[in-house]
């Protein structure tokens, strides 16, 4: 006799699966050559660091931008210009050397501002993954309210970028708000990133 299926009453809800802790960054001296990854996403931050021997592996475009990154970045301008949007790059990929030269000059001349800048190592621009967009005008906190800001923050996700220094998130990333900073993840995982309040820590459980 086969037994009756049960009711939608009766059934119970599966529990919620538990967060899988990412396995620890174990990475020494030459090992820094490539950076942390975890689930395939690129993590490079103050914590997890890369040395001045890595590149984007296919990097392309007038930014040095990596290859997917790029394609994604020109979609996205296309779309934003059909709305009447413009988007520019203020900086795309920065080697070790060029990003070492920027931190340094803030530590000497805007010591107050240094959490706004990544010591050489710690900079998401070295993977090529990374690019600051602006309009062509308006730059620093203020560009978050112009329309270009504005769309790249109701946008973004579409085309694989997320806003990578959300506001109020600086004790978990290690930067302030930076409505400039968008980092390319794909556009699977970036879709989960609407609303611009995770960080790629949090998605992780890297914090």
């Amino acid at each position: 006799m086969t037994a009756p299926s049960p009711t939608p009453s009766a059934t119970t809800a599966s529990p919620k699966p538990t967060p899988t802790k990412p396995p620890k960054d174990t990475r020494k001296g030459s090992q820094l050559a490539k950076p942390y990854t975890v689930n395939g996403i690129i993590v490079v931050s103050k914590k997890h660091r890369i040395t001045a021997a890595y590149r984007p592996p296919h990097p392309t475009g007038p930014y040095g931008l990596d290859a997917p990154a790029a394609a994604a970045l020109t979609k996205m301008t296309a779309a934003a210009k059909a709305d009447g949007v413009r988007i520019r790059v203020h900086s795309g990929y920065r080697n070790w050397a060029t990003q070492n030269a920027s931190y340094q000059k803030a530590l000497r001349n805007y010591p107050q501002n240094i959490s706004f800048y990544a010591p050489a190592g710690a900079s998401e621009h070295q993977t090529g993954l990374a690019v600051d967009l602006w309009d062509g005008v308006t730059w620093s906190l203020p560009m978050a309210n112009t329309a270009t800001g504005k769309w790249l923050f109701k946008n973004a996700h579409r085309f694989g970028f997320v806003l990578r220094y959300p506001n109020g998130k600086t004790k978990i990333t290690g930067y302030h708000y930076e409505p400039w900073h968008y980092r390319y993840i794909g556009k699977t995982d970036a879709m989960k990133f609407k609303g611009n309040s995770l960080t790629l820590e949090e998605y992780l459980h890297l914090a």
